[in-house]
Parts: structure tokens; C-alpha cells; sequence
């Protein structure tokens, strides 16, 4: 049950991230943007994750959650799998 709930939760943020790349056309980019600057950096992942809160509407608190690790990794996929098509 406990499992359950947990799994729920992390949809429930990730809809709410959804939502607000839905309603604001520009944030998508700029999420790419803040990827492909910090990809390289050695502390790559901290660095989306800080940028991100700073310059956007999409908050990712200090102590990460499940979903905020999954969506960040996501966005580093994205821009590495964006890379190896050129």
C-alpha cells in the first residue's frame, strides 16, 4: 500500500511539471537550454537541477524527490539523445 501511495505521488508531481510545460509554451525550451549549458559540467546533474529552479517556474526543492531525480535525469537524456543525432 505504502509502495502504492509513493508511485502515486510521483505521477502526481510529474503531472504538475506537464501542466506547467503545457501552459507556458516557452518553459520546454528553456529547460533544453539550462540542459545543454550544465550537461558537460562535472556536477552536471546539481547544476539542471539548481538552474532550473532559478531560472524557471518549475521548482525543484533542495532535497530532491523520486520525481525530481526522474525529471532531470529525463532532461539529460534529452539533450544527450538530442546530441547524438548530429
Amino acid at each position: 500500500m505504502a509502495n502504492e501511495l509513493n508511485q502515486q505521488r510521483i505521477i502526481d508531481e510529474f503531472l504538475r511539471c506537464f501542466r506547467k510545460m503545457l501552459m507556458d509554451p516557452e518553459l520546454a525550451g528553456e529547460l533544453v537550454r539550462i540542459a545543454k549549458e550544465n550537461i558537460n559540467e562535472p556536477n552536471a546533474y546539481e547544476r539542471i537541477a539548481e538552474e532550473v529552479s532559478n531560472q524557471t517556474t518549475l521548482k525543484i526543492p533542495e532535497n530532491h524527490t523520486e520525481a525530481d531525480r526522474m525529471f532531470v535525469k529525463l532532461l539529460m537524456n534529452v539533450v544527450k539523445g538530442d546530441s547524438l543525432l548530429y
